[in-house]
């Protein structure tokens, strides 16, 4: 039996023991190729975002958790795992499912996103209301390295550093934009990686992961950023 097919919220996908996700993540791919073969759309980076996004939700509750999205091309598993999986096949068609998020297709769709760099000053908006309203929850902004290589993205990050609010960014570091970053930020990245620090910072990493629930699943994405 599919595992997909039992899953009409974020609810049921956390109902799951965490050994099988790798094969959720499998009938995601297998699902999302089948409908964009046939309707076309954005294959490669909501394929390449597939277990950050099922970790996202196994350890996020959304909707209390609301999680804004950096464009929408990298959404297609998200639709699928908030309910609306037995419409995916009207994907990008008349009268059904967007190509992108929307915030009346549903719920889970904090904000209506199309170009890039705005997840971060979104996400902070939506935190502050949560504040301003004594709700409970975190905002969960997801970003790309070329996405935060716009200038909003700085504008939002130095924003929200200053306002601390419960506030997560999720950098997806996967060197998958259309050209190769540019500037200081970018190549901070790089080296980084190369810097004795970031190994310590990656094992202290692992033993943090191993010590909370849905450590697993986040370690899978950790890996595969770095």
């Amino acid at each position: 039996m599919s595992l997909l097919d039992e899953i009409y919220s974020p609810m049921d996908l956390r109902r799951l023991p965490e050994e099988q996700l790798g094969r959720l993540c499998s009938e995601l791919r297998e699902h999302i190729i089948e409908v964009v073969s046939q309707n076309g759309g954005h294959l490669a980076s909501s394929l390449g975002a597939v277990e950050l996004t099922v970790a996202l939700h196994y350890v996020f509750q959304s909707p209390v958790d609301p999680i804004v999205w950096d464009v929408g091309h990298q959404s297609y598993a998200h639709k699928l795992l908030t309910g609306r999986r037995q419409r995916f096949a009207t994907l990008r068609q008349h009268g059904g499912l967007s190509g992108f998020n929307r915030r009346d297709e549903s719920e889970h769709d904090a904000f209506g996103v199309g170009h890039a760099s705005t997840s971060i000053s979104a996400a902070l908006g939506l935190a502050e209301a949560k504040r301003l309203k004594g709700e409970l929850g975190k905002v969960v902004a997801v970003i790309g390295d070329g996405g935060l290589t716009g200038g909003m993205a700085y504008e939002a990050l130095n924003h929200a550093g200053s306002l601390e609010r419960n506030l997560v960014v999720v950098l997806n570091d996967n060197g998958m934009s259309i050209a190769k970053p540019q500037g200081a930020l970018a190549s901070s990245f790089d080296k980084a990686r190369i810097h004795h620090s970031y190994g310590d910072f990656k094992k202290k990493a692992h033993e943090i992961l191993e010590r909370i629930p849905g450590g697993e699943a986040l370690e899978g994405i950790y890996h595969r950023a770095s």
